[in-house]
């Protein structure tokens, strides 16, 4: 299960991105006590849980700014290494045996170990869930669709309009998409 970017500055009230929306679109879609069970369940399965985290040095360096994304971090001072904006969204701190990978770019596997990382835990199913539906989980699936599985109310973005487009549309052809009960019933039996 990969657990990308609930991070304070991504979905909490008062983090560098809340004036886009995300923070309420991830309580309408009660993404934390979503995943929050649902990542119980996989490790009393015995499932692997990797924390993906976009996180910067300060002032963005190394950063590349080819999109607007990235600008935004680098002008807002998102998602600064030490900073409360990079550390996990309450509840969603890694735990002993649970894994983590940082990125700089939107998918979880450009520039990252997770490759490498999957690859040595014997992982060919992937669980997607996290921030921003549109973004990040949307290029994350792309890249690694052959075994993808995106949990559409383990997700959300700025508003429902993308997250359904994303969730809709694009995510269709590249996973398989289904619901945090869903997952759970699976893990169960």
């Amino acid at each position: 299960m990969l657990i990308q970017d609930l991070q304070s500055d991504v979905i909490v009230h008062g983090g560098a991105f809340a004036e886009t929306g995300a923070p309420p679109h991830a309580k309408d879609q009660n993404v934390v006590e979503n995943m929050k069970a649902l990542v119980d369940a996989m490790r009393k399965a015995g499932g692997q849980v990797i924390h993906v985290w976009c996180v910067v040095e300060e002032g963005a360096q190394g950063l590349k700014l080819n999109a607007p994304l990235f600008r935004t971090i680098k002008d807002g001072n998102a998602l600064v290494r030490g900073r409360w904006g990079a550390a996990p969204a309450e509840g969603f701190e890694s735990q002993p045996g649970d894994h983590a990978v940082e990125r700089t770019r939107v998918s979880a596997w450009q520039g990252t170990k997770l490759e490498t990382l999957l690859a040595g835990l014997g992982v060919d199913t992937i669980v997607a869930t996290g921030a921003w539906t549109n973004m990040s989980i949307e290029h994350t699936g792309r890249t690694g669709a052959d075994d993808m599985i995106v949990l559409e109310d383990g997700c959300s973005t700025m508003n429902a309009d993308w997250h359904d487009a994303s969730i809709n549309y694009a995510l269709q052809n590249v996973s398989t998409v289904t619901d945090c009960k869903s997952a759970a019933a699976a893990l169960a039996g």
